[in-house]
């Protein structure tokens, strides 16, 4: 009986860690553009706006309305109606709502870039992010292991009277604090590896572990310069390249207002109709049509006034983030001097404690902390150039966001 109990916990065990799913850094963009939710729901946006191409397309073919034939007998004035429904491809305005779906289409195709670079470049920084927090729960572990062995060195010599009852009170008070602190960063580290989880696109029962990476040794790296990236990222932003095509469709809605005389379109505009609604087109030939061309030019501002605004917002960004990464690496020394320091300090602090010298209880809790901050600070600072280098990355497109999105591509496939 006592065997099969031992196999049945081994057995469930094993269960247990064949759930756990190991996940490293390089395989976190390629779950994110497969599975996230926010990425799948605008794949299937691109897909409706191709899809209107084609309807845009073929709506220009005749098309039969039993309605209107009816009506041809009482009402001669619905004969227009019957070429609208049998010569389509008569109406120019039709033609330019063709035009108009194929540029919505491929701004709908940049705002889609833009979105799953964006939810990449998250899930990588938030696993970036937790694994500095899992290091920093690994210093505050050490730090209670450091404050155990200076309380068990004073719980020696207080059983001589050689150390104030109060010193040993005061390190154990702190090294309850240490453990609240540990309980509290276990939980965050649960948390983000839960919203981890969910950007990935995974069920929420799944037991994620995550892979270290490699810090980088900071003092070997070289300053970077601002011009170095900037046309890249310039030409490669979605942000801006939407725009452009936001730009192009405009002209083919100033030609439907010269051309509604001839009919209006009988094609919507689809995916992206809400984008230029508040330009009026009149139906017919009339007195609006200096009205409608001049809001259109003022549409057209709008639109390059939202271009400048975002290349300047791109510019500003990846000025700060080559200023960050020059700074981390200007000041590295400072930080592995201060560690040194610290460290040094805490074993000279240690073993006058051992040797039985009088300190100041004060005098030893601050010679751990530094030590602790010192670490964190230097860990910090190598997790923040990871960063750094990780943000440089979104904005020039480069290694991860250089790479098409397959799953777009495959719901695409059949689409002309």
């Amino acid at each position: 009986m006592k065997k099969l109990i031992l196999l049945f916990f081994i057995f469930l065990n094993q269960i247990v860690v064949a759930q756990d799913t190991v996940i490293s850094l390089d395989q976190v963009a390629q779950k994110v553009k497969e599975t996230n939710y926010s990425v799948l729901e605008n794949a299937q946006r691109v897909y409706q706006a191709k899809e209107t191409i084609n309807f845009s397309k073929r709506n220009l073919l005749p098309r039969l309305n039993f309605w209107n034939i009816l009506k041809l007998p009482f009402d001669w004035a619905s004969a227009i109606d019957i070429v609208q429904d049998l010569a389509p491809f008569l109406v120019p305005n039709n033609w330019f709502r063709v035009s108009e779906s194929k540029l919505f289409y491929l701004a709908q195709k940049e705002q889609y870039r833009a979105l799953w670079a964006n939810e990449v470049m998250t899930s990588k920084l938030l696993y970036i992010n937790t694994l500095r927090d899992i290091d920093f729960l690994s210093l505050l572990e050490n730090q209670s292991r450091q404050l155990k062995e200076l309380i068990d060195i004073v719980e020696t010599r207080a059983v001589f009277g050689e150390v104030p009852p109060q010193v040993l009170k005061f390190l154990k008070i702190r090294k309850l604090e240490v453990q609240e602190d540990i309980r509290s960063l276990e939980t965050l580290v649960f948390e983000e590896t839960k919203a981890l989880t969910y950007l990935m696109g995974l069920p929420q029962e799944t037991k994620l572990r995550l892979q270290s990476i490699q810090l980088p040794n900071v003092e070997d790296l070289s300053a970077i310069s601002f011009d170095t990236f900037i046309f890249r990222a310039i030409d490669n932003a979605p942000e801006i390249n939407q725009y452009i095509y936001v730009k192009e469709a405009l002209k083919y809605v100033r030609k439907e207002a010269y051309f509604s005389f001839l009919g209006s379109s009988t094609t919507s505009r689809g995916i992206s109709s809400g984008v230029f609604n508040n330009i009026p087109i009149q139906d017919g030939l009339g007195f609006g049509l200096g009205s409608s061309i001049r809001i259109s030019k003022s549409e057209g501002q709008i639109i390059d006034i939202n271009k400048q605004a975002t290349t300047e917002v791109i510019k500003k960004s990846l000025y700060v983030l080559v200023n960050n990464f020059n700074s981390y690496i200007e000041n590295i020394d400072n930080q592995n001097e201060r560690f040194k320091l610290a460290e040094e300090n805490y074993e000279v602090v240690k073993t006058q404690l051992i040797l039985g010298m009088s300190l100041d209880p004060i005098e030893i809790l601050e010679s751990i902390q530094n030590l602790f901050d010192a670490s964190i600070s230097l860990t910090n600072y190598k997790y923040e150039v990871v960063n750094t280098v990780e943000k440089i990355k979104r904005s020039i497109f480069n290694e991860d966001y250089s790479k098409k999105e397959g799953k777009l591509e495959t719901l695409l496939e059949g689409v002309n």
